[in-house]
């Protein structure tokens, strides 16, 4: 292989993958690092109608989305500076009846969490069998592949019903000091 054909090979793998890196920190094309502005801009333009939109440190909540065939709530969470760090997405609760439904929910969100991070850390944690804490997530599966996000998909029981939820988090946005006001406050009386 010429020297031409290394080089032009090497370029394209490392353009594609910056492109990966970027598809990765983001939801559904929202940049994490985004103000609560054009996030809520942006719910609007795929033609959902966010709530929640005020004061900082709310979240910004889409009640119904569709997560490729999962109806599921996702939740906008902000940083002190008002910036998108992190989402969760969650399915409605079901009885202990349907909790078969459940391990189907996060096992869907696992499967996109795989595409989109790629290889889960392990085999799922729980199953249907297993023993849940209640009021807890309950790891199914963790992604750890992406250094700059945590990852996880998981299973809640809050009484006795029972719902999916996946969450992802961008660890340095997550812990960004918050941005101070920089102005001093002027002098009551002349300096001299």
């Amino acid at each position: 292989m010429s020297r031409f054909a290394v080089i032009i090979t090497f370029l394209i793998l490392v353009l594609s993958l910056g492109a990966q890196a970027q598809s990765q920190n983001n939801f559904a094309g929202i940049p994490f690092g985004s103000s609560r502005e054009t996030v809520i801009e942006e719910i609007m333009k795929k033609g959902y109608e966010p709530y929640g939109q005020t004061g900082i440190g709310e979240r910004v909540v889409i009640p119904v989305y569709m997560f490729g065939e999962l109806p599921v709530q996702v939740d906008f969470i902000f940083n002190k500076n008002d910036k998108f760090y992190a989402f969760e997405i969650r399915t409605g609760r079901v009885e202990r009846a349907r909790l078969g439904k459940t391990f189907e929910a996060v096992a869907y969100m696992s499967d996109q969490f795989t595409l989109k991070y790629g290889k889960a850390s392990g085999n799922p944690a729980i199953s249907e069998l297993s023993s849940l804490k209640e009021n807890v997530h309950n790891f199914y599966q963790e992604w750890f592949s992406v250094k700059t996000l945590n990852a996880y998909t998981a299973v809640v029981q809050k009484g006795n019903r029972y719902y999916a939820v996946g969450s992802v988090t961008h660890r340095l946005l997550a812990t960004e000091a918050e941005k101070r006001n920089t102005r001093e406050k002027a002098p009551e009386a002349a300096a001299f």
